[in-house]
């Protein structure tokens, strides 16, 4: 039966206060800006646990505080605590250390820690029952380690070989000791080499590396073009890192072995953030094939953003604490990769990445603007008013109520994007989209209602759906299949100025019904002199059989020194806010809920890919 510590929590340890935290499974990563304890906080974790077994690369492996921190006399130590909690890989049995430090001065250990039998989150049982449950559940005595078998990397192991040569010591091992009889060599080669490739010669013979800085020896195989005192800071690193994985190796092929835990401060000095990576690659795969919990500090955005990312994919295997605040750390809440750039930088602000939206041209970019415009106002005037025109029940008001709520951040679409607008077709686009998936997956394309049918014979013409709805499904035709949440199309099945003109032909030919429209335009000077029959007039001239491009030319068509940029029409439009008002009903509502619950599926999974290349 294996154990892993699965909670910590620093009642009072110098600058913490009641600082608490859950660790991985797996890999835990601690992080934060120079100053705020990491290094502290897992010399601590790595004093709850341990054996006294020798180790081969020197000591045992149950690491001491006080060999790597220095508590002095006139600190309040007495008032420290810490708990450690630990849980069974098979039941749900617990066991709680509190870390306690005595003054051993006078035998020579310093001011030492002492793992203590807690009871403080049981359910009302003395310290003495707490202490029998440990013992038979876990074999460890009230004032004792939990026995597993820890290794702490501390920051000593990163010694320049080359820069105090005096105080290195390089011993070759013979090709008759265990380290060869138990494969470590092998296991060693194999590890590094699939952390930087091509570095270490397999037939190498093994040495053994004994700095005078560093409680532990690490291994050295001879390298391609690279003596052991020649090895640069990240070589030795990572030679220090491979060295506690092979200890742990050959202790595992012992019949009584059950997990380990190995800890490592700054676990990304000098290495590449490929070599990072790959790093972190190993450590995942031993954490399952030995057993291995692994518990690391780091400055590294690589190391964080890979995290991240495996700890939302299962966050129970990986964990990461980011500790902000120096004076006063607190365990952040926050997960978001910017967020924490942001605060390892050094900055209270941070810039939210905006994924791309793509249109078709500067009309369906337009026709985007007006419609956040429109969701905005609804949301607003639900707000406001308590309601939108229309007879509907209480419930239905309160679904649309709802649904407006879970996308009415997109009433502000418009700064959380980067429109790229194009003079492509919606062809060229989907083509584009095909080409770079990579790159695609993080924009969104944003279409023209008519590109959801590919075949022009498909596609409907607007003068008959001037007075009903078109519904493709009567005529048997499917909508264009693209597979990918971040393609999406404007509102029914026409090209923009079609879609309009449908919204304007509806108010203007049943001008009675929207009284209230026009009695609004009245209000304004700008706009006062629309009318629904000077509308009306303006496509009197559209023959019977009119077009898309029919309707084009008289949207762009200008009326004397009251000419607008783009056009009659568009001065119309925009003058009015005219899809404010149709959208404003319950009857019609639902189409511009629909179009931006599925922006919003497109946003998330675009937002996603751009956090997670950031």
């Amino acid at each position: 039966m294996g154990t892993k510590i699965q909670h910590v929590k620093v009642e009072e340890f110098r600058s913490f206060h009641d600082v608490e935290f859950d660790i991985g499974r797996k890999i835990t990563v601690i992080s934060g800006q120079n100053g705020v304890g990491k290094s502290n906080l897992i010399s601590l974790i790595a004093s709850g646990s341990g054996l006294g077994k020798s180790s081969d690369f020197g000591g045992n492996f149950q690491p001491k505080f006080y060999d790597f921190f220095y508590i002095a006399p006139e600190e309040t130590y007495e008032k420290y605590s810490i708990y450690l909690r630990y849980a069974s890989d098979n039941t749900d049995e617990t066991v709680l250390k509190c870390l306690t430090f005595k003054d051993d001065t006078e035998s020579n250990r310093g001011i030492r820690i002492i793992p203590r039998t807690s009871n403080k989150e049981g359910d009302d049982i003395t310290i003495k029952e707490a202490e029998r449950i440990a013992r038979e559940k876990f074999n460890v005595g009230g004032a004792a380690r939990i026995p597993i078998p820890t290794i702490y990397l501390s920051i000593s192991r990163l010694y320049p070989l080359g820069e105090r040569k005096e105080s290195v010591c390089v011993k070759e091992i013979r090709r008759n000791n265990k380290l060869y009889q138990s494969e470590a060599h092998t296991k060693f080669c194999d590890w590094y080499n699939s952390v930087i490739p091509g570095s270490i010669k397999k037939d190498g013979d093994l040495s053994l590396i004994d700095k005078e800085a560093s409680t532990r020896s690490s291994l050295h195989m001879e390298m391609e073009n690279t003596p052991a005192l020649g090895k640069s800071v990240g070589q030795d690193n990572l030679g220090n890192i491979i060295s506690a994985l092979v200890d742990i190796y050959i202790l595992s092929q012992q019949d009584n072995y059950n997990g380990a835990l190995i800890c490592i401060d700054e676990i990304e000095v000098s290495l590449h953030p490929d070599t990072q990576m790959r790093l972190l690659d190993l450590m995942d795969k031993l954490a399952d094939e030995l057993n291995i919990q692994f518990v690391v500090t780091t400055h590294s955005l690589t190391v964080l953003k890979d995290l991240l990312g495996r700890h939302k994919k299962n966050p129970n295997d990986y964990a990461i604490v980011y500790l902000k605040n120096p004076s006063a750390p607190m365990v952040t809440v926050q997960q978001s990769y910017e967020i924490l750039k942001a605060d390892l930088l050094g900055k209270v602000t941070y810039q939210k990445p905006k994924p791309k939206v793509y249109f078709e041209d500067r009309v369906g970019k337009h026709l985007f603007d007006m419609l956040v415009g429109a969701l905005y106002h609804q949301c607003n005037t639900l707000e406001e008013e308590g309601n939108l025109r229309g007879n509907i029940s209480q419930e239905y008001a309160f679904k649309i109520k709802s649904r407006l709520a879970n996308i009415k951040k997109y009433s502000h679409a418009t700064s959380l994007i980067n429109p790229i607008v194009t003079s492509l077709g919606c062809e060229e686009l989907l083509k584009f989209s095909q080409a770079d998936r990579l790159y695609s997956d993080q924009v969104i394309f944003l279409l023209d209602g008519d590109a959801r049918h590919k075949q022009p014979e498909h596609k409907p013409k607007i003068r008959e759906y001037l007075d009903r709805i078109y519904d493709p499904h009567k005529d048997h035709i499917s909508d264009r299949e693209t597979n990918r949440n971040n393609i999406c199309f404007f509102p029914d099945y026409f090209a923009p100025e079609s879609f309009l003109y449908r919204i304007i032909y509806q108010i203007v030919d049943a001008e009675s019904n929207h009284a209230v429209f026009w009695r609004t335009l009245d209000q304004q000077e700008e706009t006062a002199l629309y009318t629904a029959s000077k509308i009306r007039a303006w496509f009197a001239d559209l023959v019977p059989d009119f077009n898309n491009d029919d309707l084009k030319k008289i949207f762009e068509e200008t009326e004397g020194d009251r000419s607008h940029p783009n056009g009659k029409v568009w001065g119309f439009i925009d003058a009015t806010q005219i899809l404010n008002y149709y959208y404003g009903d319950y009857s019609t509502i639902e189409e511009l809920i629909l179009f931006f619950e599925k922006f919003d599926n497109a946003f998330q999974m675009t937002y996603g890919n751009l956090i997670r290349k950031v």
